[in-house]
């Protein structure tokens, strides 16, 4: 079995049966911000996903320990 990160992350849109999720994530170590959403079933166009804090392009690579945000474009601030 592969190295496996913990990562946090924040769903700002209806996900796993509750209206927003918050919770710890293991993903594959080499796992990119789109690869998460595609892996999460959230590969919608409208999203928008932050990673500690700031707003990243889909082929960043994800690091242990790493807070993702993902929510629709048109609810960012």
């Amino acid at each position: 079995m592969g190295e496996r990160l913990s990562i946090r992350l924040e769903v700002y849109l209806p996900f796993r049966g509750r209206r927003m999720w918050r919770g710890l994530e293991e993903v594959a170590a080499g796992t990119t911000l789109g690869g998460l959403l595609t892996g999460l079933a959230l590969p919608e166009s409208d999203l928008a996903t932050l990673l500690n804090g700031r707003y990243r392009p889909p082929d960043i690579l994800l690091a242990e320990g790493d807070e993702v945000a993902i929510l629709r474009q048109s609810e960012g601030g």
